[in-house]
């Protein structure tokens, strides 16, 4: 409960000084991105490395990137990665930041607190899943 309010903070936190940063510098949205993206690898890397996974496992370096997009069994995750990595941070980075210099931040934190409600109504949609 503890980190999901932390989440919570944070994220209204992030939107807020983006917000502010926009406002100020209005042409330098990639430059906000690339920290953006920056900073979310860098967590994660942290976290990669403190929950134990990295250096313990035996065969945990055909994990790392550069084996990953060279093992032919590891097309599938290499994609995965790739797709994670490029749109479902980077480019929705890009286009929050944007969107951040031209709407207010409580107004983008409403709209940006539908998601789950889209993310449902596309998968019932696109595949079929039916509510529980």
């Amino acid at each position: 409960d503890g980190l999901a309010l932390m989440q919570a903070v944070g994220f209204g936190t992030g939107l807020f000084m983006t917000e502010k940063m926009m406002r100020k510098h209005p042409d330098q949205a990639l430059p906000i991105t690339s920290v953006l993206v920056a900073t979310t690898a860098f967590i994660s890397m942290l976290w990669s490395l403190s929950d134990g996974w990295i250096g313990t496992l035996p065969g945990w370096e055909s994990m790392t990137l550069p084996n990953l997009f060279f093992d032919p069994s590891l097309h599938d995750v290499a994609i995965a990665v790739l797709w994670t990595g490029l749109l479902s941070t980077s480019l929705n980075f890009g286009l929050e930041v944007l969107s951040l210099g031209k709407v207010p931040s409580g107004e983008a934190s409403v709209i940006l607190a539908t998601e789950p409600l889209w993310a449902a109504a596309f998968a019932s949609i696109i595949f079929g899943e039916s509510f529980g």
